[in-house]
């Protein structure tokens, strides 16, 4: 597909998934703006795509609100954002006194398209002239990497506070899983609060990449062993890259690889995504002015 004309904001761009996913769509002629958290390997992968790049570490709500506030001023149009960036973290608690796997996998990427809904919202029509959707006209695109284990956690409206604490403490996947679940129930209450924005996530496969950085040696050893079972950062790549250009909407929905698939029932709870948002609000507002 041309892409030309196109604009789209990378995350998690640096290396893995992310780094091959800007060469494809470097490719097919998109303007591209990457972010990643490693200055020196994002830096790396602008150059050799002629590319401007921001680093910013989710980790921390200052620096996602200064990215937010440079991308809104570099790009007055957005047509993909395309919220790639997170991974399986030790849980700790971050700067902010959040957990870290929530707030790099979900709240963080929220703040960032939060921010950034107005590029979204007033950008050209992304792929075709004519799509609508609840009598609004479509234009950009937000496309969140998620995980298949957000099916294995369970969230309530009554325990948010303590979800974004890092409790009940469970083991660094398990904190990641219920944190995929989070943002993929803030992506759905994002695409209802701004129903001309699509909206959608995938599960892009489990790839031979340094995903599983955060693991340290046990991380090194289990990726080396699942290796010959496992896909690769281009196969996953080409996945981000056709959600990311599909001319047909994602509509809120859930991929296994392109293919929409059945994700946890919470994803689409509407009392849940009030809640979620309500907190996110709430745990973002020391740093500036929350959401709307």
């Amino acid at each position: 597909m041309n892409l030309t004309g196109k604009t789209i904001v990378l995350t998690g761009a640096s290396s893995g998934l992310g780094a091959e996913a800007a060469r494809l769509l470097s490719a097919q002629g998109a303007a591209l703006h990457l972010v990643g958290r490693d200055e020196k390997r994002t830096r790396a992968i602008g150059e050799e795509l002629h590319a401007p790049t921001y680093t910013a570490d989710f980790t921390s709500l200052s620096q996602t609100r200064t990215l937010a506030a440079q991308l809104a001023h570099a790009v007055p149009n957005i047509d993909v954002l395309a919220l790639n960036a997170g991974g399986v973290m030790p849980p700790r608690l971050t700067g902010d006194g959040i957990d870290a796997n929530f707030q790099a996998n979900a709240l963080a990427p929220w703040l960032l398209m939060t921010q950034l809904a107005g590029q979204l919202g007033t950008g050209r029509v992304l792929l075709t002239s004519s799509r609508s959707h609840n009598n609004a006209v479509l234009t950009g695109r937000v496309l969140l990497t998620s995980s298949r284990s957000h099916n294995n956690a369970v969230l309530s409206p009554h325990n948010l506070a303590a979800a974004l604490a890092g409790e009940p403490r469970v083991s660094g996947h398990r904190t990641y899983a219920r944190a995929k679940l989070a943002a993929g129930v803030l992506l759905r209450e994002f695409h209802r609060r701004n129903p001309g924005v699509d909206a959608g996530d995938f599960h892009p496969g489990i790839m031979a990449s340094d995903f599983g950085r955060y693991m340290g040696r046990t991380g090194s050893l289990l990726k080396t062993a699942a290796r010959p079972f496992i896909g690769t950062p281009r196969q996953g790549a080409e996945r981000l890259a056709e959600l990311a250009t599909r001319q047909q909407d994602l509509a809120g929905a859930y991929f296994v690889h392109t293919r929409r698939a059945k994700g946890s029932a919470q994803l689409h709870s509407q009392e849940l995504g009030t809640a979620l948002w309500e907190v996110a609000n709430r745990a973002t507002a020391s740093t500036s002015n929350s959401a709307e």
